[in-house]
């Protein structure tokens, strides 16, 4: 089970494979979009990529691509509520470690 991807992890890459998606649907490059939504290519590439991206970020996304912004959050990924607390649990667990 090594090889297996979180499902946070995964719900990131396929909001970003999303997101991916609808910019090449409208034409627009990486740099045109991390332009108008205040970023550099680098980043809208990792944001594509699954890195984490705040509400605000996702609504200029979306507006910039003139997409609801929850038609880029549509994945098949599936996060039961056991992920969900183990999820939780190890950030907690991470924190308090560096707390300390």
């Amino acid at each position: 089970m090594q090889n297996e991807v979180a499902p946070e992890k995964a719900f990131l890459k396929a909001v970003g494979e999303n997101i991916r998606k609808h910019r090449k649907a409208k034409g627009y490059t990486l740099e045109a979009l991390g332009m108008d939504i205040g970023l550099d290519k680098s980043n809208t590439y990792r944001i594509e990529q699954g890195k984490n991206i705040t509400l605000l970020t996702l609504l200029k996304i979306s507006l910039f691509l003139d997409v609801p912004a929850c038609e880029l959050l549509k994945t098949d990924v599936q996060i039961n509520i056991e992920d969900a607390e183990k999820y939780i649990a190890n950030k907690k667990l991470r924190r308090k470690k560096v707390e300390a």
